[in-house]
C-alpha cells in the first residue's frame, strides 16, 4: 500500500505545471551562472569557477527545492488527511513517508537536470570528472533533505508560503552548519542523511499523535 501511495503522489505531482516551470527556471539559472558570472568572478575573487558554482548551486538548490515540495504535493491536510488515512487504512506516518520519498525521487530528477552546467565548471577549473560525480551526491541528498523538512513544514504548518519561506531558511541554517561542521563531501552528505531520516521519523511520529483517531 506504500507503493501506492507514492504511485499516487507521483501523479500528482506530474499534474502540476509548477513542476517544468521550475526545472527549467533552475537549469537556466544554473547555465546562466555558469557561462557568465563563471568567467568574470573567479578574477575577482580568486577562486576557481568550480568553487563559486557550488556555492551558488547550493544556495538555488536551498530555495528552490522546497518551493517544488511545497507547490506540488498533493494538498492532504486536515480532514483531507483524516479522510485518506481511513480510507487506505494506513497510519498517517505511512502517508507522510511515502510524501517524503516520492517527492525526494521528484527532486532528485531536478537535481540530475543541473549536470551539465556543473560538467562545464569542472573542465572549466580543470577539475576531474570525481568533482561532478561527488557534486552531485551532494544535490540528491540536499533534495531528500529539503523533501522531509518541507513536508515537516507543510504539516505543522498547512500553508504554502509560510512552508516555503520556513524550510528555505531551515535549509540555509541546516547547509551552513553542515559545510562549516563537517568540510569532508561524504561525512557532509551523510550528516544531511542523518537529518532528513530524524526529520522525517519525528514528522511521522507526530501525524501519528495529531491524526490519532484516523486508524483506530
Amino acid at each position: 500500500m506504500t507503493v501506492a501511495l507514492i504511485t499516487r503522489e507521483l501523479i500528482v505531482v506530474a499534474r502540476r505545471p509548477v513542476l517544468v516551470a521550475a526545472v527549467a527556471l533552475y537549469v537556466a539559472l544554473l547555465a546562466g551562472f555558469t557561462l557568465i558570472w563563471g568567467l568574470k568572478l573567479p578574477a575577482l575573487t580568486g577562486a576557481s569557477v568550480f568553487e563559486i558554482l557550488r556555492v551558488f548551486h547550493w544556495g538555488l538548490l536551498a530555495t528552490l527545492m522546497p518551493w517544488v515540495v511545497a507547490r506540488c504535493h498533493a494538498l492532504d491536510r486536515g480532514d483531507r488527511f483524516v479522510m485518506l488515512s481511513a480510507l487506505v487504512a494506513r497510519r498517517p506516518s505511512s502517508i507522510v513517508l511515502a510524501k517524503v520519498l516520492s517527492l525526494a525521487g521528484v527532486l532528485a530528477l531536478i537535481a540530475v537536470a543541473g549536470a551539465p552546467a556543473v560538467i562545464i565548471a569542472a573542465k572549466m577549473s580543470a577539475l576531474p570528472f570525481s568533482a561532478v560525480t561527488r557534486d552531485l551526491a551532494s544535490a540528491l541528498s540536499i533534495g531528500i533533505l529539503s523533501s522531509a523538512i518541507t513536508i515537516a513544514w507543510i504539516l505543522r504548518t498547512g500553508d504554502v508560503f509560510t512552508s516555503w519561506i520556513g524550510s528555505t531558511v531551515t535549509m540555509a541554517a541546516v547547509l551552513t552548519a553542515a559545510a562549516r561542521l563537517t568540510p569532508a563531501p561524504t561525512a557532509r552528505d551523510l550528516s544531511m542523511l542523518v537529518i532528513a531520516a530524524a526529520v522525517t521519523a519525528a514528522a511521522a511520529a507526530w501525524s501519528d499523535r495529531a491524526f490519532q483517531y484516523c486508524h483506530e
